[in-house]
């Protein structure tokens, strides 16, 4: 059941980026979401790459919202705070990025 979300939401991220990138940008909220849920899913040895487009997706939803992004370099911009956001919490936040949904869990996965 569990492998069923991890790809539905992978594939709902993977369309809400491409129609987002064609102007749609609201659509950066919903990727985010879907990517994080995904990586979460996924397991700790992919899950550690993916998490970091969570903050490029996260970014780039939050300089669209606030109306930051107008051309090719905001974006660049936006893009780049975004991965050196995610690779910075993969390095030093580490599995405690899923925080959220370790609430939901019956066992601790850390101890």
């Amino acid at each position: 059941m569990f492998t069923i979300i991890a790809y539905v939401s992978l594939i709902v991220s993977i369309i809400s980026v491409i129609f987002a990138i064609k102007g749609i940008h609201q659509l950066y909220w919903i990727s985010a979401l879907g990517i994080y849920i995904f990586s979460f899913l996924a397991g700790f040895t992919i899950g550690q790459f993916t998490v970091a487009l969570t903050f490029i997706f996260l970014s780039l939803a939050i300089g669209y919202s606030l109306g930051r992004i107008k051309g090719k370099a905001d974006y660049s911009l936006f893009s780049g705070v975004g991965i050196i956001t995610g690779i910075l919490l993969v390095v030093y936040v580490g599995g405690w990025v899923f925080l959220p949904f370790w609430k939901l869990l019956p066992t601790p996965l850390f101890s």
